[in-house]
């Protein structure tokens, strides 16, 4: 069975059937029922996907935002017969995302130095004490309106150390999300998956941290964000959106008025929300106007974010996640950097429960960074769903190696929901 064979039946999520049209934004009228986007929901005032349209302000905001969206003409008002229904190029099979996974990989300086097993039990105390020095800079920065640039390169090289290690252990300790502490969890995994992208890409180390050290801040201006704005449940106001999007602003001031901050770590926290297509803010750059560090960085807020479990939405998948930044690439994100972090995450990225041709069941433990297709797992179901009695590791790309036996291979991704299971309860 081929690579692609193996994946074959992963189609599209049905988001899109006969009761949906693509229109342009300029073509929206109230009555009209919005289903999506042409970017993700996260980035914009409308809180819940799906909504009727009701107010030419929304409109507005819309045709601000966005290029086209798509419209259930079962849910509101049809657009006229002269456009069209659903293009089928935007459908994204996993046949597409499985090409990009077998691209040449850059010329990288990086390989692991321990096995994510031995990685883990350091990056799980790294994790922790990081929380600690993340809580104690937001802290600082609420009461005393200073950032603590000590403790921020103390942070940054604690993650970035583990990470240059093994990438994998910090992978797996994202699934530890809490709604409760999501502004410090964001920065943590956003620091950590920038270094695991950057070391992917082979940056010289000073120029990965910087990159890191400008993913731990991103959000550092929501400090000034009245909390009651942050943690709305309900569609944010003209105004409220408007707020919101001062954060950047904000922590562009507090960086440079600290001192001391790399230049590369300032241009992160002012672009990370523009888009290549210049629909992003707050300056509305366009393609390569953006610099690279703030492309990057774009990527990885939007994925974290979309991964994460908020007080008013669930988390994504980051299986999901990965397909919906590949319906996005040449639009909202560079269409290279796309492709290279879907590289670097991994088809199944790690964490991911899954299901083999055999009808076993597995956590994805790390990233084959040869082969992205075989990495390897933790076994916890055998092929009748029953637990083993105890979970044991199988490293695909060996076992192929190493067996004559029919080849194994992923055949989907599972929601660990649907088997009651948690799968950091078999490695934390």
């Amino acid at each position: 069975m081929s690579d692609i064979n193996a994946v074959a039946d992963v189609e599209d999520d049905g988001k899109h059937l006969a009761s949906t049209k693509r229109i342009s934004t300029i073509n929206l009228m109230e009555g009209m029922y919005v289903q999506e986007l042409d970017r993700p929901w996260v980035e914009t005032p409308f809180l819940f996907q799906g909504f009727k349209l009701e107010k030419q302000r929304e409109i507005e905001i819309l045709q601000e935002l966005c290029e086209y969206v798509y419209i259930n003409v079962e849910l509101g008002v049809d657009a006229p017969d002269v456009y069209h229904r659903h293009d089928p190029s935007r459908k994204v099979t996993m046949q597409e995302v499985v090409q990009v996974s077998k691209l040449p990989p850059p010329q990288t300086k990086y390989e692991d130095s321990t096995e994510v097993e031995h990685e883990l039990e350091v990056a799980k105390d790294t994790y922790q004490k990081s929380q600690r020095l993340v809580d104690d800079l937001f802290s600082d920065i609420r009461n005393k309106g200073k950032l603590n640039v000590p403790a921020i390169n103390e942070a940054v090289d604690e993650i970035t150390d583990s990470v240059l290690r093994n990438p994998d252990a910090f992978m797996l300790l994202r699934q530890l999300k809490s709604k409760d502490t999501y502004s410090y969890s964001h920065a943590i995994d956003s620091c950590a998956l920038a270094a695991s992208f950057c070391r992917h890409l082979g940056f010289p180390k000073n120029e990965l941290k910087d990159v890191a050290m400008g993913t731990l801040l991103l959000d550092v201006g929501k400090l000034k964000v009245p909390e009651g704005i942050l943690d709305k449940n309900d569609r944010l106001t003209e105004e409220e959106f408007r707020l919101m999007q001062r954060h950047v602003t904000f922590g562009v001031e507090m960086l440079v008025g600290a001192g001391n901050i790399p230049k590369t770590t300032i241009e992160m926290v002012a672009t990370h929300h523009e888009r290549l297509n210049g629909k992003g803010y707050p300056q509305k750059l366009k393609g390569e106007a953006i610099p690279v560090s703030g492309r990057i960085a774009a990527i990885i807020d939007c994925y974290d974010a979309m991964t994460s479990e908020r007080p008013y939405k669930k988390p994504v998948s980051a299986h999901d996640a990965i397909r919906e930044l590949y319906k996005w690439r040449g639009n909202d994100f560079q269409e290279e950097l796309v492709e290279q972090f879907i590289q670097c995450l991994g088809i199944y990225p790690t964490g991911t429960l899954v299901e083999l041709n055999s009808g076993q069941v597995a956590i994805v433990l790390s990233q084959n960074r040869v082969r992205r297709l075989s990495p390897k797992l933790l076994l916890i179901l055998n092929a009748d769903k029953v637990p083993y009695e105890k979970p044991h590791i199988l490293d695909l790309m060996k076992y192929e190696e190493e067996t004559l036996s029919e080849r194994l291979t992923i055949e989907h991704a599972l929601d660990p929901v649907d088997f009651g299971i948690d799968p950091s309860d078999y490695y934390i």
